[in-house]
């Protein structure tokens, strides 16, 4: 009955869209995912230099937000207006009562689309939230570390989010997961096509917010500290200052994905929130578009994700091919991948661009050229702001002192 139940909550309120139909719904909801994830990651260390190789705790916590904030709130309010759901107290009853209790939500939200769309706003609100938390924790110690040991710490605090999401019951159910409501229940058709096209709405809204901060002051300042921090601090910046708030502000965008993931399955397993999944393919779409390039990293993320759903789909004529399990396909054709980009692209598919500063007449400072008597007053030919401007002021100051 167990099995009976688990099957209908996989697939309640899913129509049969098999196919290539399939893997189109498929390829655009994990594209959007990762267009969450890549775009944050390149705000971080495309634009300020922060090596982020950690993501996966921030995606690993908006998913934590869903099964062990969202469902239990929703098991309130649904016990409240009469349904009489199984004891979920203690850790066994709600792992083992998890299956009938959402089957009993399930009923009770295919009539309730506000309730259900409450949900997902307070799931992504929350998740926010605690996903720059996390940040802010992460950058406590972190944040002071040079690239290398910020890189370990951020690995090893991933692996621990595991860990935890693996022995605390309370939040994922341990290792045996946990399924969530479905919060779409009410939607007559594919709940996964509306999930994939509220994925891709939010990845598109992601991509504009990180493009309007790269090109405000503050993205200029960003790529001043990447260039040169000892700069930036020498003329009053804080540093560390800075760096906790762009991980804190990326790492509440990234958590945004781990929560759409756990609706798209209605399920959540700490095992599907791994490193090397949500850190190391991202950090590959990053580098194979270009580093400090939205729309080199956009179109990075297409190509990956593309290209892993069709190994994912075309598994066993892949396997027929190769004399190694099609397992381990993927892990060696990412580091394939990032030596041969490494090696022949380093820059990137769409390299970054020089930074355009509106206001700034680029063509006349080109043009602009300069004399300078040293013997006398400068003359200049052009225009007589900028550089011009300053060696007048100097040569004024020098007959002054005279």
């Amino acid at each position: 009955m167990l099995q009976d139940i688990a099957f209908g909550l996989l697939t309640s309120n899913v129509s049969a869209i098999t196919g290539s139909s399939r893997l189109i719904v498929d390829i655009a909801m994990y594209f959007g995912l990762f267009v969450i994830v890549a775009m944050a990651l390149n705000f971080q260390y495309g634009n300020a230099g922060i090596p982020n190789m950690g993501c996966a705790v921030q995606v690993i916590m908006g998913g934590f937000t869903v099964s062990a904030l969202t469902t239990r709130l929703i098991f309130i309010l649904v016990e409240g207006a009469g349904v009489g759901l199984r004891t979920w107290a203690t850790d066994f009853d709600w792992v083992y009562n998890n299956f009938f209790n959402v089957d009993l939500t399930n009923k009770y939200l295919a009539t309730k689309p506000i309730l259900g769309i409450s949900m997902l706003l307070f799931s992504l609100a929350v998740s926010m939230v605690l996903g720059a938390i996390m940040g802010w924790l992460i950058a406590l110690p972190a944040i002071r570390l040079r690239a290398t040991y910020l890189m370990i710490v951020l690995i090893t605090m991933a692996d621990a989010a595991q860990i935890f999401g693996r022995n605390v019951v309370a939040i994922s159910g341990g290792t045996l997961g946990m399924f969530i409501p479905d919060i779409l229940r009410w939607y007559p058709g594919d709940r996964t096509v509306v999930t994939a096209v509220i994925t891709l709405f939010i990845g598109l809204v992601s991509f504009f917010i990180f493009r309007t901060m790269l090109n405000s002051p503050y993205g200029r300042l960003m790529r001043a500290l990447r260039e040169n921090e000892v700069t930036v601090s020498s003329v009053g910046k804080n540093v560390i200052g800075i760096r906790r708030n762009i991980l804190m502000f990326a790492s509440g965008i990234t958590a945004i994905s781990g929560t759409l993931l756990a609706f798209y399955f209605s399920y959540v397993v700490e095992a599907q929130y791994q490193r090397a999944f949500w850190t190391y393919w991202p950090w590959l779409m990053l580098i194979l578009g270009g580093p400090g390039n939205n729309a080199g990293t956009f179109l990075g993320c297409a190509l990956v994700t593309a290209m892993r759903r069709i190994i994912i789909v075309q598994k066993w004529l892949i396997e027929s091919l190769f004399f190694f399990p099609v397992a381990y396909f993927e892990s060696v054709l990412l580091g394939v991948l990032l030596i041969v980009v490494i090696m022949f692209r380093p820059n990137g598919l769409i390299p970054e661009k020089l930074l355009y500063i509106p206001g700034i007449n680029y063509t006349q400072m080109v043009k602009e050229e300069v004399k300078v008597d040293w013997r006398g007053a400068p003359k200049a030919r052009g225009s007589s702001s900028g550089v011009s401007g300053l060696f007048r002021t100097l040569g004024s100051k020098k007959e002054e002192t005279k």
